[in-house]
């Protein structure tokens, strides 16, 4: 973040915003960002409305229609009825909402999000992820931080995954998520004589190869299975998988092809030991 808003210097490579050097040419690109800190860097001593104020006289933005600009965002963010109350009467969800239209204001061209949900209540979460989803469709790139699994998995047309360093990506996320588990896993229900068959065995063993990995008796007749198959592909292993059981008569029921989270992939890659 602090690289491509040209606050520090790169140690090697070059870095371009706008076709600009964002180090040497920062006063070019005054305005070409909205920021949404970690740290909620409201001026609590002033109410809502006066902090959207304030920042768009920073930006030098233009007063005639900054009123009806303040509106439409105060109205965006659910805080129209507490606009002329003191920031430090607001709750952190409401603070989270303030920042994200102060950051919008100027209508700047990249959003940069650092953690912008972090400690919030689940109202106010997703009415910032609903907000967020719309920016791409108004023509503006989000740069967003979290360690939030969900959320990346929601918000992300592509991702980094970092750990002191970068250690995946930059790579939408079914492709990272191909790349770290390259097999598939499926559960279903079926008859506990189909399993003691040895059918599943010689179809592992001979055309999709794979392992059962969990076998649960849910009853004297039924069995639920967890089979883990060395493929990627779930569109072919669907259509293998049922047209094998269909030939040989067995019946199927509640039928899940799981796939591994994000969170399973960043444990994976970075290990699971706790960080300081």
């Amino acid at each position: 973040m602090k690289l491509i808003t040209g606050q520090i210097r790169p140690t090697k490579g070059v870095i371009k915003v706008n076709n600009r050097d964002p180090f040497k040419e920062r006063k070019h690109l005054h305005g070409f960002f909205g920021l949404v800190p970690q740290e909620t860097a409201l001026y609590e001593e002033l109410t809502g409305r006066e902090n959207l104020e304030f920042h768009a006289r920073l930006y030098g933005m233009n007063t005639k229609i900054l009123k009806e600009k303040i509106d439409s965002m105060l109205e965006i963010a659910r805080l129209e009825e507490r606009q002329n109350d003191m920031v430090s009467t607001y709750s952190g969800g409401m603070k989270r909402r303030l920042l994200l239209i102060r950051a919008l204001l100027h209508d700047p061209k990249i959003v940069i999000l650092d953690e912008p949900t972090l400690g919030v209540d689940v109202q106010s979460r997703k009415a910032i992820h609903d907000y967020i989803l719309e920016l791409p469709k108004r023509g503006k790139t989000v740069f967003l931080t979290t360690n939030y699994m969900e959320e990346a998995e929601r918000l992300a047309d592509r991702l980094i995954i970092l750990d002191t360093k970068i250690i995946e990506g930059p790579g939408r996320i079914l492709e990272i998520q191909e790349k770290v588990f390259p097999n598939s896993i499926i559960e279903f229900k079926t008859d506990i004589k189909v399993l003691n068959s040895g059918v599943f065995e010689n179809l592992l063993k001979n055309e999709m190869p794979g392992k059962i990995i969990s076998e649960k008796v849910l009853s004297k007749t039924h069995v639920l299975l967890q089979i883990i198959f060395e493929t990627s592909n779930i569109t072919e292993l669907f259509e293998k998988f049922i047209s094998f059981t269909r030939k040989k008569g067995i019946n199927i029921e509640e039928f899940t092809i799981k796939r591994p989270t994000l969170e399973d992939v960043f444990i994976k890659l970075t290990g699971k030991e706790f960080r300081e």
